[in-house]
């Protein structure tokens, strides 16, 4: 009997530990810069923030290119489409004269949205003003600012029940006073937005980055990064799904973007080589450890990691990492294909895994993207 117990517990051991192996990635195709874009986009030597979509038989991709990767007043947000991912056209730049970044693309009713934010023009300032919606027509395209989201910054859009909802967090003094509110929005047309409750979904001091993914019953899940101090996993019933439960993580998931693939959620973000957050003296103040946990995360590497949503222990399970190092990580995710889809994410020099992520910021960073497969 013992001897068929440890074989078991063998066997759900390997497996268990193997489980990425039914996921395969392909080699990296660099695609900002390269020849591939059109000659008309003119690129500074930091590209970043960028999303992927599929619209009526077209992938959208949009990215931030700018002279580093702190807020920069000359930043621009491109977007460029292509039927197969290889020969691409400009579709249009955005220039507000002060920086610009965290597109998020909304493909509904027909229509192709690209959301972002208007912020600071010091690099020494995050400040987020503006939420603003680019919307293409047939005329080209048109943008206008979102009523009722200053000061916001916008994180995820996902399609639900015929409504397309948006995570959204509060921007401002972020890393002095900042006020912890992070909520979802709700729209029936892409273009005017209301909260969908009274009260802030996550009120924690720092929450941001506020993404969420729907399980096979219409449960939300989601992933909320707490700057300098881990993350919060959140679970809601789909019949309540304005009051979030939070659960802590040692772990903080950067520019995470999640996405369901059958009956699992998977997470991807950045992640940390030096480990979770430091477990200093509960003597200490709030704001000395916090501080310290923000100068040693930004002076160690980083890579890109997939992860997978446990239900039980209310976290995510790292399965494998994606390339990535330095300044890396702004994952936004397409499908190519039958258990396919295609990883878009940047990166600096593949070639510097021990580069930190503070440093990154400073070179030259590039947008690539993967194949990932799923096989039964």
């Amino acid at each position: 009997m013992n001897y068929r117990i440890f074989l078991f517990g063998l066997i759900l051991f390997f497996y268990s530990n193997n489980y990425s192996q039914n996921i395969t990635i392909s080699e990296p195709t660099i695609l900002v810069p390269s020849s591939l874009v059109p000659q008309t986009m003119k690129l500074g030597k930091s590209n970043n923030n960028c999303d992927v979509v599929w619209h009526e038989n077209k992938y959208y991709v949009a990215f931030r290119t700018a002279s580093h990767h702190f807020p920069n007043a000359k930043a621009k947000l491109y977007i460029m489409s292509s039927a197969d991912m290889k020969q691409w056209q400009e579709e249009y730049c955005i220039v507000l004269g002060t920086d610009v970044r965290e597109p998020r693309f909304l493909s509904f009713n027909n229509t192709l949205f690209l959301y972002f934010f208007e912020g600071s023009k010091s690099p020494f300032r995050f400040d987020p003003k503006h939420v603003w919606m680019a919307e293409k027509t047939d005329n080209g395209w048109k943008q206008n600012i979102v009523e009722g989201l200053d000061g916001f910054v916008p994180w995820r859009l996902k399609i639900y029940d015929n409504d397309v909802l948006l995570s959204a967090y509060w921007g401002k003094g972020l890393y002095s006073n900042h006020k912890g509110e992070l909520r979802l929005f709700r729209s029936a047309d892409g273009r005017n937005w209301t909260a969908i409750s009274e009260q802030a979904q996550v009120s924690v001091s720092g929450a941001e980055e506020g993404e969420f993914e729907f399980d096979e019953e219409g449960n939300l899940w989601a992933c909320v990064r707490l700057e300098g101090e881990g993350a919060l996993i959140c679970y809601a019933d789909k019949n309540n799904l304005h009051e979030w439960k939070t659960f802590s993580s040692k772990r903080k998931y950067d520019s995470s973007c999640m996405f369901r693939h059958g009956e699992h959620i998977y997470l991807l973000a950045r992640r940390s080589l030096d480990g979770n957050i430091s477990k200093l003296p509960k003597w200490l103040p709030h704001d000395i450890v916090r501080t310290y946990n923000l100068t040693r995360y930004s002076f160690t590497p980083k890579t890109t990691a997939l992860y997978r949503l446990n239900t039980t222990t209310r976290d995510f399970d790292w399965l494998m990492d994606i390339p990535g190092c330095g300044d890396n990580a702004f994952p936004a995710i397409a499908p190519s294909g039958e258990n396919q889809y295609y990883i878009l994410n940047y990166s600096n020099n593949f070639d510097n895994p021990d580069q930190s992520w503070f440093f990154g910021q400073l070179g030259k960073t590039f947008i690539y993207y993967i194949t990932m497969t799923f096989s039964e």
